[in-house]
């Protein structure tokens, strides 16, 4: 087993996804593809790289997910997670604009290997996420394909323009085809994630103010320079 922690936790994941229940054989398949990136992943020498440091709020909520005794169907991933918790790139992602201001505060995305993250690659990111309670993560899409394994928060989940929000219990996977608009909202727990990109990773997310309009203006969110 790969002992730094970050590729640790790309072989637990990659293993995750390949076994986890799915009905639709489209979402299996992007998984099963996301597994064979991380399977390999786990077993290259990735070149470690120090970006700076930022201020990230919903950090604040770092003791409510870590090291938690009522994790239970997906204990392996969750520990792998915990462990990798201070070897990922935290930021807020996003510079503060009308589309992330509601949720800014309680956004901290953690690139752990990436083009941004502590082991350098350029073809598949795989970090942590976390979204404060009571948050909603606007509508949006983007060019890379992305999967997240929840891993405590039970959040409400919307995957497809104008869909209906459901929630995702905790250690279920959520795949996101690329292109299609998603969306996030949490409850009265913080969410705390793995996520991962593959295809297209340094294209820009979009959104529109209406998602379900295929004719609105096209806009991007103003992203944050680490």
């Amino acid at each position: 087993m790969s002992t730094h922690p970050l590729r640790r936790l790309a072989q637990i994941t990659g293993d995750y996804l390949r076994i986890a229940p799915m009905e639709d054989k489209a979402e299996r398949c992007l998984a099963l593809m996301f597994a064979e990136n991380l399977a390999q992943i786990s077993k290259e020498s990735l070149a470690e790289q120090g970006p700076d440091d930022l201020a990230v709020r919903a950090l604040r909520y770092a003791p409510q997910l870590l090291w938690r005794k009522d994790i239970c169907s997906h204990r392996l991933l969750y520990d792998a997670a915990c462990s990798a918790f201070n070897h990922v790139h935290w930021t807020e992602f996003y510079k503060e604009d009308d589309w992330s201001r509601s949720f800014l505060s309680e956004f901290a995305n953690g690139e752990g290997i990436g083009p941004d993250g502590r082991l350098w690659h350029d073809e598949v990111i795989l970090g942590l996420f976390v979204l404060g309670p009571h948050t909603v993560y606007p509508p949006h899409a983007h060019p890379a394909e992305e999967f997240y394994v929840v891993l405590s928060g039970a959040p409400e989940w919307q995957v497809g323009a104008g869909k209906g929000y459901e929630t995702v219990n905790n250690g279920e996977v959520v795949m996101h085809r690329s292109e299609v608009s998603h969306s996030i909202r949490t409850k009265g727990s913080p969410l705390f994630a793995v996520y991962g990109w593959r295809g297209d990773i340094n294209a820009r997310s979009w959104y529109r103010d209406d998602m379900t309009d295929p004719e609105g203006e096209v806009k991007h969110p103003v992203i944050q320079k680490s």
